[in-house]
């Protein structure tokens, strides 16, 4: 490697290592370290049923009994196979289009925004895009010389992408098939491709016979299909901060192959042929309820990378041949990365700027609330939040954090159950029971809102605060907890939803709350999204108040819920300060694209709003 190219490389590990400590973990980071500290076997049957496998957390494990448990030492991997990346990137590239294309290519992938926050990132993005490119790395090795060494290697670091992240095995998938093709014609190399190919899966294979239930059973909540428009914007987009800032980038990647060097064709069918197999694999096999976020491919955004270096190149090379001779250089390629440049500078620039990294303030919500917690209170992370209990830990907070459920929960006696259960073991008898709520994500968890009704019927939420999309709730409760009956109600919503219970829960004080409850149920398939409007109305039919959202969130829509069973969903809405007299509170639902009511029957008329309560206030 070059000599700039090193030196780039050892600015950019001091610059990824400058303060990488100081944000707080997050909640991904948190189950990181989570993790990490389980025992192995208790690792394995964790991982086995995550969206990943194991061999980022064993590693893990093994680190942080040698570095310890701080930011530091939980990032620190993560910035040596980032480090690692951009130098096997930039290699790779110096190996296609010569000396130029790797420095460009060290400097477009290591200053990129999305590689930035993943670098400092504890998770195993960047050792993921390193195992790629290695595995990449090691087919060039063979493809100079075939020879049972160099195969052993390739076959240990494509299991080792796999075993990373189950998105590893796309880029391996198609490596092993052109590795085939290649090897046909060629006995020795075919020979010990064959090799390879049966000591690959039995390196493997024993891992997702393990995890195989991971791989047959849907997440406990549904997303809309994933549609190939939609797959390809979130790439671009993901990659490439911007409205169209992944266009240059797309351009500078196509030009990579304008003088067909024979590197920059195996570049362009391991970059497609990934692309092709994960869509297909998502669109096709996955594409109900699969997650995808652009980081799982993060690989493919390494190899972008390289072809932005190359193209760059490719295309001086081309304006070099115009110029008088004196002015020739390959160099002048590094001129069209400008306009790439241009449009990340107000990315990156965001990114320096924020203390945060893009990362919500764990550490600052936690210290909020060890300031505040007196004896006889309790804590709950609403999704289990790991992240939470790693600060809850290091600063040694006097009172109980709960971890909360981690799969969704439906019924609300089961949320009856854990609030008396803890109660009984960390509450005061015959006292207000005061609760600390940190909700992240807890629509994952508690989809109908069942934990905010139960604790608001029997108490009061004091205050709230954000920080980041982390919400920090306070609430004082009168226990013992009980379950307030909904009134029975019967409405007909175009004959495919009924709405078959309601109970009002009172605001307490001018400015509280108007908790309502909907038990609604499914009666028929529904095709089209819906969602549900709470509406306030004075005697003069004037809203003074109103709360819309999806039905009962957009994870678990109703057109997933089972036929003829009635859930109560929860819903808040916030009355202003001056209401006095009487008001009628109205629900329906309406098509969030057309915005066209649904319409609705009931026992004593029919329109497209249902009356279902009054309100009264002094």
């Amino acid at each position: 490697m070059a000599w700039e190219s090193i030196l780039c490389l050892i600015l950019l590990a001091a610059f990824y290592t400058y303060g990488f400590y100081l944000p707080s973990l997050w909640f991904d980071e948190g189950w990181s370290w989570h993790l990490a500290r389980m025992p192995i076997p208790e690792m394995m049957r964790a991982t086995a049923a995550d969206r990943s496998p194991f061999l980022y957390y064993l590693l893990l494990h093994f680190w942080i009994r040698i570095a310890g448990e701080s930011e530091w030492a939980l990032r620190w991997p993560s910035v040596a196979f980032g480090v690692l990346a951009t130098a096997l990137a930039g290699r790779l590239a110096d190996r296609g289009w010569g000396r130029p294309a790797g420095l460009f290519t060290i400097l477009v992938m290591g200053l990129s925004p999305f590689w930035l926050y993943y670098v400092q990132e504890a998770r195993m993005y960047t050792m993921l895009a390193a195992g790629a490119l290695a595995t990449f790395w090691s087919l060039e090795a063979i493809l100079q010389r075939p020879d049972g060494r160099r195969f052993f290697w390739w076959m240990l670091l494509a299991a080792g992408t796999a075993l990373t992240h189950y998105f590893g095995l796309f880029p391996v998938a198609v490596m092993a098939a052109g590795l085939g093709l290649w090897s046909a014609h060629r006995p020795v190399a075919r020979r010990w491709w064959g090799w390879s190919m049966q000591g690959l899966p039995a390196m493997i294979g024993p891992w997702l016979l393990f995890a195989r239930e991971r791989f047959v059973s849907p997440e406990a909540f549904l997303r809309p299909p994933m549609t190939t428009v939609g797959l390809l914007t979130a790439l671009a987009h993901g990659f490439w901060p911007g409205e169209w800032t992944w266009l240059p980038a797309a351009v500078l990647a196509a030009a990579a192959l304008l003088r067909g060097h024979p590197f920059s064709r195996r570049w362009a069918v391991l970059f497609l042929g990934t692309l092709m197999l994960t869509a297909a694999v998502l669109l096709g096999i996955f594409s109900r309820f699969a997650l995808f976020h652009p980081r799982y491919v993060i690989f493919l955004w390494a190899l972008w990378a390289i072809g932005v270096g190359g193209g760059a190149v490719q295309i001086g090379e081309i304006m070099s041949d115009r110029l008088p001779r004196i002015l020739r250089s390959r160099w002048i390629g590094v001129l069209f990365l400008f306009p790439l440049g241009a449009m990340l500078f107000h990315p990156w620039r965001a990114w320096l700027q924020d203390p945060h990294r893009g990362r919500d303030p764990y550490r600052e919500a936690v210290a909020h609330v060890a300031r505040q917690i007196r004896p006889g209170e309790a804590a709950l992370a609403l999704r289990a939040n790991w992240a939470v209990l790693y600060y809850w830990e290091r600063m040694q907070v006097p009172a109980p954090l709960l971890m909360g459920p981690e799969t969704p929960i439906w019924e609300e006696g089961e949320v009856l159950s854990w609030l008396q259960e803890a109660h009984r073991r960390y509450g005061l008898p015959d006292r207000p029971w005061r609760l600390w709520l940190f909700e992240w994500q807890q629509e994952v968890v508690d989809p109908l809102r069942l934990f905010d009704r139960l604790l608001l019927e029997n108490g009061f939420e004091v205050g709230g605060q954000p920080f980041g999309s982390l919400w920090v709730a306070y609430y004082e409760t009168w226990p013992p907890f009980r379950k307030r009956p909904l009134t029975p109600f019967h409405a007909d919503f175009e004959g495919k939803i009924e709405l078959r219970g309601v109970h009002l829960r009172e605001p307490r004080w001018p400015g509280d709350i108007l908790g309502v409850t909907l038990a609604w149920a499914r009666v028929e398939p529904v095709l089209r999204p819906a969602r549900v409007f709470v509406h306030v109305l004075d005697p003069t039919g004037h809203l003074v108040a109103q709360q819309d959202g999806p039905l009962p969130n957009d994870l678990v829509p109703i057109s997933g819920w089972p036929l003829d069973h009635a859930y109560p969903v929860f819903v808040r809405v916030l009355l202003p300060r001056d209401l006095h007299g009487a008001y009628i509170v109205r629900v329906g639902l309406y098509d969030p694209e057309s915005g066209q009511r649904w319409r609705a029957r009931w026992d004593s008329g029919e329109g497209d709003g249902v009356p279902v309560g009054r309100l009264e206030r002094p």
